[in-house]
């Protein structure tokens, strides 16, 4: 094997749009691994753990594109390099190219977003240029620091403008999917949340039961913690209640801090539309005493937003026939296999599966707890039953987000598969723009291995799935389906349902063992 690191002075792209180049690259006939990243150290870090640094790298700075590719020779690695080439001038056809935020501004006046995906120590200035230029932010960008966020919210507020994020997963505004989005049918409800993946499980749901979205609004996990107090939160809400495509809102969010939830409390009771709140593990109880609708689940959510839109009853469409046996999986276990692992790309429906396994009285353990004593020790090593965040800054700091890059997963996957006590393995896999262009392919062929490879050792792996999209995303949501079927996954229509699924084979699993 050849590696070769191609260096380009001051010459800047976005790193979402280098992930997905680079992805492209390693598809390459001749090309073992590549990866094309600015000159950062977290960027320099990454290309050295791939085991694609050459010492050509060392004197980049941030403004620096390095393009490190390892192929079978020399001439496959030039062959890459042309590829790279190639594949930004697709980019360069249809869109513009500029140096700053401001140059941008002055070349397009009437622009109002500015997406930023950069490196987080370098993401709090952009923003604040972009804002101090009369732009709305869609910050995808995360290990950003509080303070940052705090100040950069501020500054938003005060110009009457959007700060969305940091570690803003989605937003869909005026029909645009914009980061980690599905596209869906326009409607009636509008969505905030800070909770990407919650979001976006809330609107394919009401897009595949005939309604459609207004807008959703993403905040940024943190907007709802008690240094920031729900800003870009409350500014949602009265934006929606003034927007008149909007009939009826949703507010969804990660644990909220008491302070924060009662600022948004505050709001909700002089809004003049009906809100449905979800607060994952919120105080339900406060909302109650407040006279405000909520619900506990992303199912529940969906149906009465629907409801609300439509005056009438709604029954959740199904997709999926779940109609397996339960009892005759589960005596294809080994003795050994006990535990159920999830690994998932969207961190609410990590915490709504931990939530509705408490409710169960079942411990489940998670680098992303809600409750501290289940917290893992370390988010490399599961414990008993465990459900991993695979999107947190843990695993994504200087890499790209396993949506994107699911290398990360299979990983784990490969592991957690290895397991001798691991019987069922639960993957969420999200569409959308901007998202990995094939996630059932990459996560299949892994999947036939691990299987076969377990039932060659006298043991036998569950693998249930959810597919959160819809289809209208441009990875095709009935092929992804039949790719995970073909590989022998079990597929529910919701993170809920799977949730339950998962339950029932642990506990028919431990009746199993009494006997």
């Amino acid at each position: 094997m050849v590696i070769k690191n191609y260096i380009e002075k001051n010459r800047y792209y976005d790193s979402v749009f280098l992930m997905k180049i680079a992805r492209r690259l390693a598809e390459t006939d001749g090309v073992d691994n590549a990866s094309i990243g600015m000159g950062t150290p977290l960027n320099k870090d990454t290309i050295s753990d791939l085991g694609l640094w050459t010492n050509e790298a060392e004197s980049t700075g941030p403004n620096d594109l390095i393009i490190a590719v390892r192929a079978e020779t020399e001439a496959d690695c030039e062959k890459a390099k042309e590829k790279f080439e190639e594949l930004i001038s697709e980019k360069s056809d249809t869109s513009s190219s500029f140096r700053s935020i401001s140059g941008a501004k002055a070349a397009v006046p009437e622009a109002n977003m500015a997406v930023i995906s950069v490196a987080g120590e370098y993401a709090a200035k952009e923003a604040k240029r972009a804002l101090l230029n009369g732009m709305n932010v869609f910050m995808f960008s995360d290990n950003v620091s509080i303070e940052d966020e705090v100040e950069l919210k501020k500054l938003a507020l005060s110009k009457g403008l959007f700060m969305m994020g940091p570690g803003c997963g989605l937003s869909f505004i005026n029909g645009t999917a914009i980061g980690l989005c599905s596209m869906v049918h326009r409607g009636n409800i509008g969505l905030a949340g800070a909770s990407g993946s919650g979001i976006q499980e809330v609107m394919v749901l009401v897009h595949r039961n005939g309604f459609g979205i207004s807008h959703a609004i993403g905040t940024g996990g943190r907007d709802m913690s008690d240094e920031v107090g729900g800003i870009t939160m409350a500014m949602s809400i009265k934006a929606l209640e003034k927007d008149e495509n909007t009939k009826v809102i949703a507010l969804i969010s990660k644990p909220p801090a008491e302070s924060a939830l009662l600022k948004i409390i505050d709001v909700i009771k002089k809004c003049s539309k009906p809100v449905v709140v979800q607060f994952i593990n919120g105080n339900n109880k406060l909302l109650e005493e407040n006279g405000i609708m909520y619900s506990e689940s992303f199912d529940e959510t969906a149906v009465k937003v629907m409801e609300l839109s439509s005056g009438k009853k709604v029954t959740l469409k199904k997709v999926f026939n779940n109609d397996f046996d339960v009892k005759a999986e589960v005596k294809k276990y080994a003795p050994s296999q006990k535990y159920f692992r999830a690994i998932l790309c969207g961190g609410s429906l990590a915490d709504e599966t931990q939530l509705l396994w408490s409710k169960s009285g079942r411990e489940l353990y998670s680098n992303v707890a809600i409750k501290p004593e289940f917290m893992l020790e370390n988010p490399f090593e599961s414990y008993k039953h465990t459900v991993i965040d695979i999107g947190d800054e843990t695993f994504t700091k200087g890499r790209a987000h396993v949506a994107i890059d699911p290398t990360a997963r299979v990983n784990r996957f490969i592991k957690e598969a290895r397991d001798p006590e691991t019987a069922v393995i639960y993957l969420d896999f999200l569409l959308g723009y901007a998202l990995h262009p094939d996630p059932a392919s990459v996560m299949s062929e892994v999947i036939t291995g691990e299987k076969k490879r377990a039932q060659e050792e006298g043991r036998h792996l569950t693998v249930i799935a959810t597919i959160c999209g819809s289809d209208m995303d441009p990875q095709d949501f009935e092929k992804q389906a039949q790719i995970l079927k073909d590989a022998g996954v079990i597929i529910a229509d919701t993170n809920k349902e799977i949730a339950e699924i998962a339950l029932d084979l642990i506990e028919e699993t431990e009746r199993e063992k009494l006997c």
